[in-house]
């Protein structure tokens, strides 16, 4: 495709996290985006994060792919200029749900009679370790959201989309009776449920974002539809080889590699628009 020569030769390039920096093992498959981005002058582009995780969750990933750029975290709510400032609500008075999400899982698991383990727990650590393949059921809940849920259901290592079906039924329900105003999902990339306000998204986040980042342009890379979304508020959208097929045809370029290859792939794409 041709590039527009009018463009601001400012950028702010956004990834994904799951789906696109990292497998579902919760490891890259190259580890060399670090010296890709190192080679990019600040003053032509940085890179950050819009992603559904939280702060804990995406330090060691910031720093692992030598990122410098802003950070939206838990889908919206908030936002850090880089991995070291402070908190900036991108949604005003946004509900601290960890102490629900704990009661409405249990509830969950006495409802259906579920002989499965609870834990609430760094889901990315137990993740990596293989350790899920010795448990016959369990739900893995992050335990360092405040304003989002995230839950893993696995039997023996394997997702269970039964019971991730299920579940996303009873928070619906759950939500709707409590009169909590959330969306809930099932993941296509990883297959674990998630649920975040209403009132913001990936797409929100980054609308309200152009206020403190005057005269850059934006661009996503992802693999799945909320990734394409953004496209409403981002001039570019690149996806990895291993994206949807929605948000192939979404995308201005798709990357032949997959995951994090893929990325470098686009970044070297990219690399036209400097």
């Amino acid at each position: 495709m041709s590039y527009n020569d009018n463009l601001n030769k400012k950028f702010v390039v956004f990834f994904d996290i799951d789906g696109t920096l990292i497998q579902p093992n919760q490891r890259p498959n190259s580890y060399k985006l670090s010296e890709v981005i190192k080679k990019i002058p600040v003053q032509k582009a940085v890179f950050g994060l819009n992603s559904n995780r939280s702060f804990y969750d995406i330090k060691n990933i910031y720093q692992m792919f030598a990122l410098n750029g802003p950070i939206i975290l838990e889908n919206g709510v908030y936002f850090k200029k880089d991995n070291k400032s402070k908190n900036i609500f991108l949604l005003k008075n946004p509900i601290k749900i960890k102490a629900t999400t704990k009661k409405m899982l249990r509830e969950f698991v006495k409802t259906y009679n579920l002989k499965c383990d609870l834990l609430f727990t760094d889901t990315s650590q137990l993740i990596a370790s293989n350790k899920l393949k010795l448990m016959p059921s369990v739900i893995l809940v992050n335990k360092f959201r405040e304003y989002t849920g995230s839950m893993h259901l696995y039997k023996y290592g394997k997702t269970d989309t039964k019971l991730a079906e299920k579940l996303v039924k009873f928070l619906n329900k759950y939500f709707k009776e409590h009169g909590f105003n959330f969306n809930v999902e099932c993941t296509k990339s990883f297959g674990n449920v998630i649920f975040w306000p209403k009132a913001i998204n990936k797409k929100k986040a980054l609308k309200k974002l152009k206020a403190f980042y005057e005269g850059y342009t934006f661009v996503m890379i992802g693999d799945d539809v909320p990734d394409a979304k953004t496209l409403g508020e981002v001039k570019f959208f690149f996806a990895v080889g291993n994206a949807e097929k929605t948000a192939k045809v979404k995308a201005n370029f798709v990357a032949k590699k997959t995951y994090t290859k893929g990325v470098i792939e686009i970044i070297h794409h990219f690399k036209k628009l400097l």
